[in-house]
């Protein structure tokens, strides 16, 4: 649905694949992507942060937190707020 343009309908299937299995809900990296692409940014860092969590080596899922905090509460509050990660990603 992403890919398709269908933002908000990759929110409604991720949401959908949360219901059935509340154990995926930290890792629906994707879905923050959908949030962030709809304009959710709250959301976007939320779901970033539980991702960051799950997987604290993760630089991406960091970047895309700070941008997205960067977007409610500017970049100052972004920065001070970034996420650190506990080692490095392996990638």
């Amino acid at each position: 649905a992403f890919q398709a343009g269908q933002v908000e309908r990759s929110i409604d299937l991720f949401d959908a694949a949360e219901a059935a299995d509340a154990r995926v809900s930290t890792r629906l990296w994707q879905r923050g992507l959908s949030y962030y692409y709809a304009g959710r940014f709250k959301e976007a860092a939320n779901q970033f942060t539980s991702d960051v969590a799950e997987n604290p080596d993760d630089t991406e899922e960091s970047v895309w937190n700070f941008l997205a905090v960067a977007r409610t509460d500017g970049v100052e509050a972004a920065r001070k707020n970034m996420i650190r990660l506990r080692g490095r990603d392996p990638r």
